[in-house]
């Protein structure tokens, strides 16, 4: 190969990354356009209906029995129905209301069935990820304001307190190396944005006014420092059973009040 042929292979080549890295990059940090709403026929429900969406928080059955189980201990007879997208940002979320069914993540068949709540695991894989408060925020407010349209009470579960340092410290060195680089512009350097990303949610909630909208389910009920309790943890970022029943008591606590207050 002559000077110049090779030349142009590695110009060919570096272009090649850069187009690579760059549609990585918008992929990853982009903000999902709100979508236009779908029609549902309104229905009676003989019995208190509660769906669940969100990530793996949300996935498998014991929270939802757990959840049921407390309820009817409290002579409230109800059916839930979940959907959970393990590893899945809040963007995907959002977009898994829109999705049709045969995209095996799709939650709109939950707000199909018309439930009174919905409660709304987000912000985990944010967080890890590193994506930053106003991506969490942004697809968060898109969540919230689609249910309210479908007049489906949200009860939002407030991001978590885990594992975050030790999460990315178990990472393969590229994406530990790489998230730390994304928390450098997203969060000034520090990997623990839990309390940041909070913040941002509850100021964008009362900015927009949908703060009286929701149900906020507080995790310090659960677990106030990853550090105090990871006997809750069945690793650096899921639950327990033991944790999965306090958080059921946490979310049945507030949706008491809610169903009391009416």
């Amino acid at each position: 190969m002559n000077l110049r042929k090779y030349k142009i292979f590695i110009l060919g080549m570096a272009s090649i990354t850069v187009i690579g890295m760059s549609y990585y990059l918008i992929d990853r940090f982009s903000y999902a356009r709100e979508k236009s709403f779908y029609r549902i026929s309104n229905k009676e429900n003989s019995t208190l209906q509660i769906g669940i969406i969100g990530d793996s928080w949300a996935d498998g059955d014991e929270l939802k029995l757990l959840l049921s189980k407390d309820l009817a201990s409290r002579e409230v007879k109800n059916t839930i129905i979940s959907s959970g997208q393990s590893g899945a940002k809040s963007k995907a979320i959002y977009q898994n209301l829109f999705s049709e069914s045969n995209d095996r993540f799709s939650t709109k068949f939950i707000v199909e069935r018309n439930p009174k709540y919905c409660i709304v695991f987000a912000g985990v894989n944010d967080a890890i990820g590193q994506l930053g408060a106003d991506y969490y925020t942004h697809h968060m407010s898109l969540i919230i304001k689609t249910l309210i349209h479908y007049k489906i009470k949200p009860v939002i579960v407030e991001l978590p307190e885990f594992g975050i340092i030790e999460h990315t410290g178990q990472m393969n060195y590229l994406a530990r190396e790489r998230n730390k680089v994304f928390a450098t512009f997203t969060n000034s350097g520090k990997l623990d944005n839990i309390k940041a990303y909070r913040r941002a949610l509850v100021e964008t909630l009362k900015s927009e006014n949908l703060m009286k909208s929701v149900i906020f389910v507080h995790f310090d009920k659960v677990c106030t420092d990853y550090d105090n309790c990871k006997d809750l943890f069945a690793d650096y970022a899921h639950l327990s059973s033991k944790g999965k029943k306090l958080l059921s008591g946490a979310i049945n606590s507030e949706l008491e009040k809610d169903i009391n207050a009416q």
